[in-house]
């Protein structure tokens, strides 16, 4: 278990690549990361802090300009330090584990405080470090009650916890009594990834070499995220269209299995670790989707880029790659360099289209996403092919969702995917 001081998360942007690395040791299971209840809370209070104080400042700032100026000057919303705790607390718990910190933890921060007893004491002579004890005693607790794990105490507070190579003062000496070599003290990050997650070298070309056997899994990702119709032809996201050579609001993709195409397109940030028995490394890959997208009534030909920052196993093949973070879907700035492929099906085989895709879709979700195809075609979507979704409804025994409650049957699938039914011509703009 990997235990971490508050110093050491103060220290490190959420987003940086040390964090991912943590990320990375602990998705893998590599080892557990976390920080006690203490930590979470404190580092929470400090944001919260400088938040009231820059909020204060702003206020100021705000009042002048308004004594100053003739014009109307915008209110400044009342400060809400809670939200900022909140926000901390959800982006700290996707990277680290929380541990509770105990009731006796706490009262002996109290009682060493009170006493001037390591890892509290004074300063400037003020009695301080209750907090410094409950975050102490917590990783202490956990190697005590777990002998079967080394747990890893990373803090660079060395004037409260010391730097762990010589004896502790007392009573720390006591604490720690009998956890031998399964309690390990480091002061810094960096020496903690160097002997848990050693670097390994890795170039963004061999990241493209291994990227082609990973695209199965970008693609079904990509598909849950934003843009299946399997999922509802409910999410846009920008697309180039290959017959204005623009910028749309595609609401899905019309392609099934590998007909939608996906490659690496770029390769940054690469950073290479071997965690385990297994090489892994973390980039960030652009994402190239090329296939059959729906645009506001029409179909056509769109190309899509999904950034996304990821783990990858340095072998072909291997286990899935796990999505650390990614930015929303956007459009290519130009068409150029787009290799639009040659077999993309044409406004005569995008029935065959409709019926792979229903032909996928499960019985007990037919009636609905039936309901929800004809609604769509009735709205104009599918105008250029209108005729042939209608015969392709009716050879699949639809004909009565069309005749008897079309509108009824279409509003209650809305209503059951959420989409927003009132927007005219943006009828699927959930």
């Amino acid at each position: 278990m990997i235990i971490l001081d508050t110093c050491v998360i103060r220290g490190m942007k959420l987003d940086s690549g040390d964090a991912y690395l943590l990320r990375a040791i602990r998705e893998t299971g590599t080892d557990r990361v976390a920080v006690p209840w203490m930590v979470l809370e404190e580092r929470a209070a400090q944001l919260a802090i400088e938040y009231g104080k820059a909020h204060e400042k702003a206020a100021q700032a705000l009042r002048q300009l308004q004594k100053a100026s003739p014009l109307d000057v915008p209110a400044l919303d009342d400060p809400d330090p809670e939200a900022v705790r909140e926000d901390l607390r959800g982006r700290l718990r996707e990277l680290v584990e929380v541990l509770p910190t105990s009731e006796e933890a706490l009262r002996e921060g109290m009682f060493r405080e009170a006493n001037s007893l390591p890892p509290a004491g004074l300063k400037k002579e003020i009695k301080t470090g209750a907090r410094d004890v409950a975050i102490w005693l917590s990783a202490v607790e956990y190697a005590r009650d777990h002998p079967e794990e080394k747990v890893y105490f990373v803090s660079g507070n060395t004037r409260d916890f010391t730097d762990g190579s010589t004896t502790y003062p007392a009573p720390m000496d006591q604490d720690v009594e009998g956890l031998g070599d399964r309690f390990v003290h480091l002061t810094s990050l960096a020496d903690l990834l160097q002997l848990i997650a050693p670097s390994v070298e890795v170039t963004p070309e061999q990241v493209q070499k291994l990227a082609p056997s990973y695209t199965g899994f970008i693609r079904g990702a990509a598909l849950a995220r934003w843009g299946s119709p399997r999922v509802g032809l409910g999410a846009r996201f920008p697309a180039v269209r290959r017959m204005t050579g623009l910028a749309h609001h595609a609401q899905g993709w019309l392609t099934t299995g590998d007909s939608l195409r996906v490659k690496a397109v770029d390769v940054t940030d690469v950073r290479g670790s071997r965690l385990g028995d297994h090489e892994w490394f973390t980039a960030t890959v652009q994402w190239q989707f090329i296939g059959v997208a729906i645009f506001p009534k029409a179909l056509g030909a769109g190309c899509s880029l999904w950034t996304t920052r990821i783990l990858m196993p340095l072998v072909e093949d291997g286990p899935d790659p796990i999505i650390l973070s990614a930015d929303p879907p956007q459009a290519p700035a130009s068409v150029e360099g787009i290799e639009w492929p040659a077999d993309l099906p044409g406004p005569n085989e995008r029935s065959r289209e409709l019926r792979h895709l229903l032909e996928s879709i499960t019985p007990s979700t037919k009636l609905e996403r039936a309901a929800a195809l004809f609604a769509y075609s009735a709205r104009g979507v599918l105008d250029e092919n209108h005729e042939a979704t209608r015969r392709f409804m009716e050879e699949e025994r639809y004909q009565k969702i069309a005749m008897d409650g079309q509108a009824d049957a279409a509003a209650e699938a809305a209503a059951a995917e959420g989409w927003n039914t009132d927007d005219g011509d943006d009828f699927w703009d959930a």
